[in-house]
């Protein structure tokens, strides 16, 4: 799930760009959370809330938009900070913070569309590479092509690489909506595949590299079939 956050003490302009953001047709799942002042944003980063694009206003009240950035990037290096203003000319300092890109008020839907379309497949290929999760308030992260499966225990999920496995609460549902789906393939209502590490696809079973065989369900034999052989003709181009 992407995880948004609107920075921006003008109610007008914000209400504009949270209805913009709610017309965009995104392939994830996402979260907006909208903040009237930059300390408000940074206090919730420092509680550990990554949010992976955020909408920041240069002039906020008595705040400085540079200065809200700058304790963002202390916490949060991988967000994608959006520089929004009236004036072309603070779109310019976006850079010092290593801003997206920038948004002239009243936000043209057209240039947000581009951006978030942008965004969204940055951070897809992104998450694709890596895999994060936290488990005993810790951040993990995982290189994709060491994953060989995930599994739904309960509250539970279980994600197994060739040399070990880790445990964390998460539910298998949320879970799908984050991974890539031309690699990570839902095969039975507990069980999550990367493609990268199948073997072999048999009836009812996906044969892993390792040797492990995962249970795929009757309803999406046909679909997880199709998948593998989509991954394994774009691997070889």
């Amino acid at each position: 799930m992407l995880k948004i956050a609107v920075c921006e003490d003008e109610e007008q302009h914000k209400k504009i760009l949270v209805d913009l953001i709610g017309r965009y047709p995104f392939e994830t799942a996402y979260h907006l959370t909208t903040f009237q002042f930059g300390y408000e944003l940074v206090a919730a980063t420092n509680k550990g809330i990554n949010y992976d694009i955020i909408f920041l206003d240069m002039r906020l009240d008595n705040e400085d938009g540079i200065d809200i950035a700058n304790e963002i990037r202390k916490t949060n290096k991988k967000a994608r900070i959006i520089i929004t203003t009236s004036l072309i000319e603070y779109a310019v300092l976006g850079y010092s913070v290593n801003a997206s890109d920038f948004l002239l008020k009243p936000f043209p839907e057209e240039k947000l569309f581009l951006v978030l379309n942008k965004l969204e497949i940055d951070i897809r290929h992104s998450r694709s590479s890596f895999y994060e999760f936290e488990m005993n308030n810790e951040k993990v992260f995982l290189k994709s092509d060491e994953i060989l499966y995930f599994e739904s225990l309960s509250r539970k999920i279980k994600v197994v690489t060739f040399d070990t496995a880790y445990e964390y609460y998460y539910t298998i549902s949320a879970l799908e909506k984050e991974l890539d789906p031309v690699r990570f393939v839902l095969c039975h209502r507990s069980y999550i595949i990367n493609l990268k590490n199948v073997k072999s696809i048999k009836t009812k079973t996906a044969v892993l590299k390792n040797g492990v065989m995962i249970p795929i369900s009757p309803k999406r034999n046909q679909k997880v079939y199709d998948a593998f052989t989509r991954y394994m003709a774009g691997s070889m181009e």
